[in-house]
C-alpha cells in the first residue's frame, strides 16, 4: 500500500458509489488494514479528497499552445470535460484543486494569455476563464441521465420518476415539455451534448472579442 494506490482505491469508490460514499474506513477495508494505517499518507478525509481531485486534474490533457483563442478555448474546455467525464462523481472537487496541480495551472495560465492577447482586460479574462470552468463542471454533473446528484443505485428509479412527471403534464399547457421529455431525461448523444455546449460558449466569447475596442 502506497499513496498512489490509496488514491486509486478512493477514486474507484467515488466512481462507483459517489463522493458521499468515500470514507477512510472503506479505503482501508480494500487493503485489509485499519483506518489508522492510512493516516501515514493522509492526515484526514479532507486530505484524501484533495488527492482524489488532484488525480482527476492531473489526468487532463493540454491543448496545443500555438492555437489561437478560439481553438485553444474549445480544446481547453474539451480537456476539462473529458477529464471530468472519466470521473463524474469527483467533478465537484475539480474547481478547488485545479490551481493546485501543474496541469491545471498551465491550462489556466495559457487560457488567460490567449484572452489577454485577444484584447480582454485581465479581470475580464479571469472571469471568462472562470465561466469556462464552471460551465464545464455543470455540463458533467448535470448531463441528462447521468446527473451526479442522484446516487448510482437510485438512478433508474429517479429517471423513471422524472419521465413520468413530464409526461403527466397537461398537453394543452406544456406541449413542448412533453415532447422534450426523452431528451431532458436521457442524453441520446453525449459527445454532441458536450461539443454543442462548448461551441455555443466559445462562439459567445469570440463575439465578445470581436466587439472589443481596437487600439
Amino acid at each position: 500500500m502506497n499513496r498512489e494506490l490509496v488514491v486509486e482505491s478512493a477514486l474507484r469508490i467515488v466512481d462507483t458509489s459517489g463522493l458521499e460514499a468515500l470514507t477512510v474506513r472503506k479505503v482501508a477495508d480494500e487493503f485489509g488494514v485499519t483506518p489508522m494505517a492510512l493516516y501515514w499518507h493522509f492526515s484526514n478525509k479532507e486530505a484524501l479528497l484533495d488527492a482524489v481531485g488532484d488525480a482527476v486534474v492531473a489526468g487532463m490533457g493540454l491543448p496545443d499552445p500555438d492555437l489561437g483563442l478560439e481553438g485553444y478555448l474549445r480544446d481547453a474546455m474539451t480537456a476539462l470535460v473529458d477529464a471530468m467525464r472519466e470521473h463524474p462523481h469527483a467533478t465537484p472537487l475539480v474547481p478547488h484543486r485545479l490551481l493546485m496541480v501543474e496541469a491545471g495551472r498551465d491550462l489556466t495560465e495559457m487560457t488567460l494569455r490567449k484572452l489577454v492577447d485577444e484584447g480582454f482586460a485581465i479581470d475580464k479574462a479571469a472571469a471568462v476563464a472562470h465561466y469556462a470552468l464552471m460551465m464545464s463542471m455543470t455540463l458533467v454533473v448535470g448531463e441528462p441521465g447521468k446527473e451526479t446528484t442522484v446516487k448510482p443505485a437510485d438512478r433508474d428509479e429517479a429517471l423513471a420518476a422524472k419521465m413520468s412527471l413530464l409526461q403527466s403534464l397537461p398537453e394543452d399547457s406544456y406541449p413542448l415539455l412533453r415532447a422534450a421529455a426523452p431528451s431532458m431525461v436521457n442524453c441520446a448523444d453525449s459527445d454532441d451534448y458536450y461539443g454543442s455546449a462548448i461551441d455555443i460558449f466559445v462562439a459567445g466569447v469570440m463575439a465578445e472579442a470581436r466587439a472589443l475596442p481596437t487600439s
